[in-house]
């Protein structure tokens, strides 16, 4: 079994000479967790670059095929396959690594050759988890979707944003013990899971805009969806792990994390600390590795303590012109923030609602506008970002202040736009900050509120 950046050749499947060598990008875990999707090996040198144009001009020599196929099903064909690895494994003998981990690496990958049998394995729709703690990411993915469409979905009125499904339903149906990450199944997105539960008829979904899709309709008479069984089951009390998650959102405060992402900039001055381009880290992190970073590098200035000799990585970290020489520490650390790129995540009672995501957090905004005949609606924006079910906010305001609302779709917006009718802005912000315990600064327009008459 291969590590990562472990040294390795490529050669065709045609001819067993290498034509290329480089270092493995993943291990092979990773690779077969990948389901052949993606970059395995980072190339340094392949047969016909400007490296081979050098000295004397070699033709790749024709070793025969990497593996003999056979069509037919003797018996001999397994016996047939043996005798190519062990030729291969006698050529790869001949090699000299002086790494020391040759033999380990052979007699591990022995063990591979069951890779078919084991994808073979992953691709059947069993959810019978109770055999194996592990579960491959497809099988999660759909445990999570049959369970959310049998618990948590029968309480919510249709069309339902299939963006909002996967936050506020199928990551809380996710058992305690594992962690739904879509972009390590086969699918890597959400559409093109959601498209093939389309085609065996479970859901229906409609296009409200490009890059914007709504589930319309659930068929629960769906064999798949009837002999759904939840094996993960609390060990306590017997009965099925099922999710409320509009009594989550009432009962505890979203967690939010706000965090930066390390970019081609400042990854000179991160790269010392073991980090990686797009590596997310908080506020503190980076303040602990500028001050490290000048410490170890003694180039705090010697006349005035209070400032910061800026060297060439220190000067990429924070864009400082050619002229200027010398920070402060506060505007060091400023201007390495602004050279960082941002994302955040949000989480409801202890689940990740919602993943990292890119960007800096937009607040809720709150304004007032005008309609037809200078009526006055409230505009409520970015709601979906906190985890906050909008069809939910929107019966409680009706009920609350006993105006109608309505749900609206923009364009190129992340999520849905609220209106309320008339200056609704002081009930909105208390039931925010109160209900939904939405810290007060990242609510945008409460100065919109109706001024009390002295």
């Amino acid at each position: 079994r291969l590590q990562r950046g472990d040294r390795v050749a490529v050669n065709l499947s045609t001819n067993k000479a290498p034509v290329a060598v480089g270092c493995t990008a993943h291990s092979s875990y990773d690779m077969y967790m990948a389901a052949g999707r993606g970059k395995c090996v980072e190339v340094l040198h392949y047969y016909g670059d400007l490296l081979s144009t050098y000295g004397t001009k070699l033709s790749v020599p024709e070793l025969g095929p990497a593996f003999q196929t056979d069509n037919s099903n003797s018996v001999e064909q397994p016996i047939d396959q043996l005798d190519a690895v062990e030729t291969l494994v006698g050529d790869v003998d001949k090699v000299d690594l002086s790494s020391g981990e040759t033999e380990e690496n052979y007699s591990e990958s022995a063990q591979g050759i069951s890779n078919s049998e084991l994808e073979e394995e992953s691709n059947c729709v069993d959810f019978d988890t109770s055999s194996s703690s592990d579960i491959c990411p497809d099988e999660l993915l759909k445990y999570c979707f049959f369970k959310a469409l049998k618990t948590t979905m029968k309480k919510i009125d249709l069309p339902l944003l299939t963006s909002n499904f996967y936050k506020l339903h199928m990551i809380p149906a996710c058992p305690k013990e594992k962690t739904l990450d879509i972009k390590k199944s086969s699918y890597k997105k959400l559409s093109n899971f959601l498209d093939e539960m389309v085609q065996t008829g479970v859901i229906n979904t409609e296009s409200l805009q490009k890059g914007v899709q709504s589930i319309s309709k659930i068929d629960y008479s769906h064999e798949l969806l009837k002999h759904f069984v939840d094996n993960f089951s609390n060990e306590e009390d017997g009965t099925c792990l099922s999710v409320d998650t509009t009594q989550t959102n009432k009962s505890s405060a979203p967690e939010i994390t706000e965090k930066y992402t390390v970019t081609a900039a400042v990854l000179p001055l991160f790269y010392e600390y073991d980090y990686k381009k797009k590596d997310a880290v908080t506020a503190s992190v980076v303040r602990k590795v500028v001050g490290d970073y000048v410490r170890v590098h003694s180039l705090q200035n010697p006349t005035d303590r209070k400032e910061v000799v800026l060297d060439p990585v220190l000067r990429s970290a924070t864009g400082a012109p050619l002229g200027v020489n010398t920070l402060p520490w506060d505007q060091l650390v400023s201007a390495v923030f602004t050279q960082m790129g941002h994302s955040f995540k949000v989480e409801l009672g202890g689940n990740e609602a919602l993943a990292l995501t890119k960007g800096k957090l937009p607040p809720i905004d709150i304004h007032v506008g005008t309609r037809s005949g200078n009526k006055k609606v409230t505009l409520v924006n970015n709601l979906e970002l906190f985890g906050i079910n909008v069809t939910e906010f929107a019966r409680e305001c009706q009920h609350g202040v006993a105006a109608s609302t309505t749900i609206n779709s923009l364009p190129n917006a992340k999520s849905v736009q609220l209106q309320i009718q008339g200056n609704q802005v002081t009930f909105v912000g208390k039931i925010l900050t109160e209900k939904y315990q939405i810290p007060k600064r990242y609510l945008r327009g409460l100065e919109n509120a109706v001024k009390k008459k002295k």
